[in-house]
Formats: C-alpha cells, structure tokens, sequence
C-alpha cells in the first residue's frame, strides 16, 4: 500500500493537525491547574482538553441531538391525531383529514431520519477523531521518556502518603514498555472512543424520558405515575451496577497489563529463552495471566447482561402497570389512547437500552482517561542534545555529494532514567528524578565521514554512550546544574 492509496482527508480529520490541537489544550489545562495548585496530569485535566479540542463538533452534534429529540415527540402526536379522526369519520365521511395526518407523520419520520443519520455521521467523526488524537499523543510521549519511563506524579503523591500503590509495582508501571504503549493506544483510547459515542446520551436520555412521560400525563392522566415509579427503581440498581462494573473493570485491566508486560518481554528476549530453554515457564505465565483476564472479562459481562436483562424487561413492565391502573381508573379505552400510549413507550425504551450502555462507556472510560492520564503525566528526560545542519559530504568511491555530519560529546555525566527518589522535595510535575549513574565525564567526537566502533566489556558503558548521544539518558551533576554548570556538550 502507498499513501495515494488512502482516501484524501480534510483538514480537521487528519492526524497531523488534531494531535498539535490536543496537545496544546492539555498543555494549557495542565499549566492552569499548576497554578491552581491541582495535579497537573490528573484524569479531569485530560478529559477538560479533549473537551475542549473537540469543543465545535461537541456542540453541532449536540445541537443536532437535541433537534432529533424534539422531532422524535411528533410522530406519536401525529398518530394519536390520525387515529382520533378515524375513530371520528362516519359513512360516507370524505378521508381529507386523515390523508393529511398520514402525510405529516411521513414527513416528520423522513426529517427524523435526515437529523438523525447527520448526527451519527458527525458523532462517528468526533469519535475517531478523539481516539487518533489521543494515539498520536501518547505515541508523542513515549518518544519523550526513557527507556525505562519515569515514575508520575501520581506515583510520587502516593509513595509519599504511605498508600499502597508503590511506583515501582508492576501494575503501576505496566505502561512502560511498547507492549503497555500498544494497550495505551489500542484498548484505552478505543474505550474512550466508545465513550465519546454515547456522551449525549448523559442528558439527552433524561430529556426523552422527561418528554415521554409528559405525554403519557397527557394522554393516560395520573395512572403514569404508578409507571414513573417503576422507572425510578432501575435509579439505584443503575449506580449500583455501575460501581460494580467499575471494579471489575479496573481489575480486568490490571490481568490485561501483566498478560501484555509478559508476552512483550518473552517476545523481547525469546533467543535467551529458547537458549536456556525457559519458554516453557514463560508460556505458562502468559496463559496464566490470560486466563484470570478471561475470568474477569466473564464476571464482567455477566454482571452487564443481568444489568441488559433487567433493563429490557423495565419498558415492558412500565407499561403493564400504567395501563393495568389506567383501565381501573375508569376512563375510555379507545384506540387513539391506547395505540398512542403504546407508540411512546416504545420511545420510551430506547433510553432506557442506552442507559446500561452508557453505563459500560462511562465505566470503561473512566478507567482508560485515568492510566493514559497517569502515562502523560509522567516525567520527560530533560533535552540537552543540540542538532545542527548536515554537511555536504563528498563519497570517496562514486564522488558523489551526501549529507553527513559530527558528532561531540563533553562532560558527559548521565544517570539512567529509571525510578528513584525525586529531588524536588515538593513532587511538582516534571521534577528532575535522580537514578543509577550511567557515565561520568564522558568524551567523544566523531568526525564527518568516519566509521567508529564501540567496544568494551559487559557493562562497560557501551549502551550507556549511545544512549546519550540520542537524548535517552538524564543529565546529572555539575552538568546538570547543581553547582551552577551546564548540560553536557551533546552535538549531533
């Protein structure tokens, strides 16, 4: 496949333009809780800059959601009015009227369909449109920490209040390497795509229940309120569920992270493990964190199929009871009451089937903001190489002119990058974090044209000097500015 082959994008949907726009917002929204003195990589200052990068398309799929709500109370209002005046027409009695109700609910059902399909085609943009964006931004991230990532904030406020979560369990760090990144960038922000689909639903389904059963009052009197307090019920046994599946999400999560950090580090050492001869034992582990993701997953669905089992049968018994007490009450029962009750509840049920969807979303989605938030608030390597142009180099053999260039290092004192006290006292976002020396003093200059090789003992700094010549590695000491000195001299 080349890039000619995919479809030409406009500009709002291409990757290139909304990840720098997501970016800028988390950047201000961060800056600003800073100031406020919030943690700055928390859950809500995430959700606040996807919020407001996709702030336009928010508001024309909201406003086209609520133009849908409102057209969607017609049609039962138009059915009641056509079956009134049939009931009213007599022998012989010209159809006019009935004719016209017929052709006013056509209309108003094909005006539905136009809103409707324009809603869904808009809030399937924004969804993907979040989900790219979030992608390319953790990818951006991971290309700005080190090898072994850095321990967040969040990691820092707990290790400091004694609480159990240590920065340096694997649970907390599952996001560290290209298999935890990948579930970053697959699973979560798939989670908070699906969420992004079914956000209207949060107030929109309250304004269609409200309408409904403002209409049901009209047409059946008090006997809807006997159904308003069946709807009520599913209140609690919603928030219940709902915590429920948080939980068990939050678990499932946890068995999906350890089955990822293992396979990617059997597949990241397979020639070591075949060689002494450990794959077995590696297997067993990655088929065993499987199988309790499997299981949790089940208990997961099965709490959300009861909670989908229970909800489905709600409409049904909503209306079993309202017309029970409406036929008690006395008052006729005719067609253009009972066909049109029966029109609304049915409107009725398809909030009340969004609900436990929206439920899933939220839980899912909760749990997928806060680890990408956790992964972004994690401590960047501080950037001290400084690239210049290339050279016009010419090749010895063919004459020919290449790009080429040096490279100089001084004062190169490093530490790795992996966990270790912080040395801000008060745990600020992007705090210098000190860890295990990696090289001291450290000297190199290659010059245009030349071929060096690097060679040494195990341990003896080799991947250390490399590291540091790309800007993997933390500046430490003088360099670093303890004492009023420098960064190291890294040219490239």
């Amino acid at each position: 496949l080349e890039a000619s082959d995919a479809l030409e994008l406009e500009g709002g949907n291409r990757m290139d333009r909304s990840v720098p726009v997501l970016e800028d917002a988390y950047r201000r929204r961060r800056d600003a809780a800073g100031r406020t003195g919030r943690r700055g990589g928390s859950r809500t200052v995430l959700a606040k800059a996807l919020l407001e990068s996709q702030r336009s398309t928010l508001l024309l799929t909201g406003t086209l959601r609520l133009l849908n709500t409102a057209i969607q109370a017609f049609p039962s209002v138009l059915i009641a009015r056509l079956l009134r005046r049939i009931e009213g027409l007599g022998p012989g009695a010209p159809p006019g009227g009935a004719v016209a109700s017929a052709v006013q609910l056509v209309a108003v059902l094909s005006l539905k369909m136009v809103v409707e399909n324009a809603y869904f085609h808009n809030v399937v943009k924004c969804g993907a449109r979040v989900r790219g964006s979030l992608g390319g931004m953790i990818f951006d991230k991971s290309l700005r920490l080190g090898s072994a990532g850095a321990p967040s904030s969040r990691d820092k406020d707990r290790d400091k209040d004694g609480k159990k979560g240590d920065s340096k369990d694997p649970r907390r760090r599952a996001a560290e390497g290209a298999g935890g990144v990948l579930n970053l960038m697959t699973s979560d922000a798939a989670n908070i795509e699906a969420l992004t689909l079914q956000l209207h639903t949060v107030w929109d389904g309250l304004l269609q229940i409200a309408i409904y059963v403002t209409l049901l009052y009209r047409y059946l009197g008090p006997s809807v309120l006997y159904g308003v307090a069946v709807l009520l019920t599913t209140v609690p046994l919603n928030a219940a569920t709902l915590r429920v599946v948080n939980r068990l999400n939050a678990r499932e999560m946890e068995s999906r992270d350890d089955r990822m950090r293992k396979t990617t580090e059997s597949i990241g050492s397979m020639d070591v493990l075949k060689a002494a001869a450990w794959d077995g034992y590696f297997l067993r582990d990655v088929r065993g964190h499987r199988d309790e993701e499997l299981r949790r997953h089940a208990r997961r669905g099965s709490v959300r199929a009861l909670n989908q089992a229970v909800s489905n049968t709600i409409p049904t018994a909503t209306l079993v009871v309202t017309l029970a007490m409406y036929a008690r009450s006395g008052r006729p029962v005719v067609a253009s009451t009972i066909f049109t009750a029966i029109s609304l509840f049915n409107q009725l049920r398809f909030p009340l089937f969004f609900y436990p969807m929206l439920i899933d979303s939220l839980s899912n989605g909760r749990n997928s903001l806060g680890r990408i938030a956790e992964y972004l608030n994690r401590d960047e390597i501080v950037p001290y190489v400084r690239e210049g142009e290339r050279l016009d180099l010419v090749d010895g053999r063919t004459g020919g002119v290449m790009k080429g260039g040096s490279v100089e290092l001084a004062g190169g004192d490093f530490l790795w990058s992996g966990p270790a006290e912080a040395s801000n006292a008060d745990g600020d976002y992007g705090a210098t974090r000190r860890g295990v020396p990696a090289l001291r003093d450290a000297a190199a200059s290659v010059g245009p044209g030349e071929v060096v090789a690097v060679v040494g003992g195990v341990g003896s700094g080799k991947t250390a000097l490399c590291r540091s010549l790309i800007g993997e590695l933390v500046p430490s000491g003088p360099a670093a500015g303890a004492d009023g000195g420098g960064p190291p001299l890294v040219g490239v």
